[in-house]
């Protein structure tokens, strides 16, 4: 699982996302750094492997002018700085960062992958994050391109959202697109070069927070990273917020999910940091959380966690240890080690 900001508004959006991912960076323990901006038709981005503040020291935030942005951090999934996120279709018209996993579509969608991969290299489409199985990444046949090398998953997913957009001009069409099709228990968050003030999203059951302020539109998948009331957009949802205050939301297919959250996570929470103080959030939603949903079904436990979290921490119960440690690229990470009061 990894974490994810982004802004579009009357501020410059760079620092505003940067400074907000610094606040939750570390809550899946945070190995890779990423930001694209969309500015005057175009989008910039850069990325590392490393924490916000490696990416500090290798790029200046003032280099990234315009107001609509994405910024993510990454676990520790190996790869190198071209494998974090976010990612940016072929042609440059497209920027996604996305959190989640295939989760229950692990058995049947890795095929369809792989077929739109190679698909989309006889367009003639040619994938940002390809390289070699090396740095603690293990080779897998429906991730490899015809040229051998590795490609992201969230790499084919942009690029099939770019192309179809290219083709459509339609946003909701082409993120339907990807999303329907290409399935993930994910959410993706887009910017496109020429809708500046607008953000997409795609979230098919997980946490996707968003707050319209005076000054534009925060977004993250959870609460602590800004400011404000934030409202959720639920699970089976393609749509998109704007700088102005809109928000349009459909669904996205028809997925059955376990919109439940069940009792007693707050209890189970804390009864497995006072036995695990020290714990990384994804393991206390593997441990301690995620046994409560159902098993097999599209369900909220990546929801569920976050809330969990934050009601902790908003009870005063919950403190946090910053630990940096080396990833498997080699660079340091950051992760938060939580601890009961």
């Amino acid at each position: 699982m990894c974490v994810w900001t982004a802004y579009t508004g009357r501020k410059q959006a760079a620092p505003v996302i940067m400074e907000a991912l610094k606040k939750i960076e570390g809550y899946w323990a945070g190995f890779y750094t990423g930001l694209a901006v969309c500015d005057k038709g175009s989008i910039r981005f850069d990325k590392c492997a490393g924490h916000t503040g490696i990416f500090e020291r290798q790029f200046s935030l003032k280099d990234y002018p315009g107001t609509t942005g994405i910024a993510h951090s990454r676990t520790n999934s190996g790869g190198g700085a071209n494998r974090a996120h976010p990612f940016v279709g072929t042609e440059g018209k497209v920027a996604l960062v996305s959190q989640g996993s295939l989760g229950v579509f692990a058995e049947d969608a890795p095929k369809d992958y792989g077929a739109e991969l190679r698909r989309l290299y006889a367009a003639g489409r040619r994938m940002r994050s390809g390289s070699l199985p090396e740095l603690g990444m293990r080779p897998n046949p429906d991730f490899t391109a015809p040229d051998g090398m590795q490609i992201s998953l969230s790499d084919v997913v942009v690029n099939v959202i770019e192309e179809e957009y290219m083709n459509s001009g339609d946003m909701i069409r082409a993120m339907r697109r990807a999303g329907a099709f290409l399935r993930e228990e994910s959410c993706s968050i887009c910017i496109f070069a020429d809708k500046p003030g607008v953000i997409g999203f795609i979230n098919m059951n997980q946490r996707v927070c968003y707050a319209f302020e005076k000054d534009g539109v925060y977004m993250g998948n959870t609460m602590a990273a800004f400011p404000g009331n934030f409202m959720e957009i639920p699970g089976n949802s393609v749509g998109y917020v704007t700088a102005e205050g809109e928000f349009h939301r459909e669904n996205l297919g028809d997925f059955e999910i376990e919109t439940a959250i069940p009792d007693g996570l707050v209890p189970a929470a804390i009864r497995c940091l006072r036995e695990n103080p020290g714990m990384l959030l994804g393991h206390l939603c593997d441990r301690a959380l995620r046994p409560l949903f159902g098993k097999g079904v599209l369900d909220y436990h990546s929801t569920g966690a976050y809330s969990t979290l934050e009601a902790l921490i908003q009870a005063g119960m919950v403190r946090y240890e910053t630990a940096e440690v080396m990833g498997q690229s080699g660079v340091v990470g950051r992760s938060f080690k939580w601890f009961l009061k």
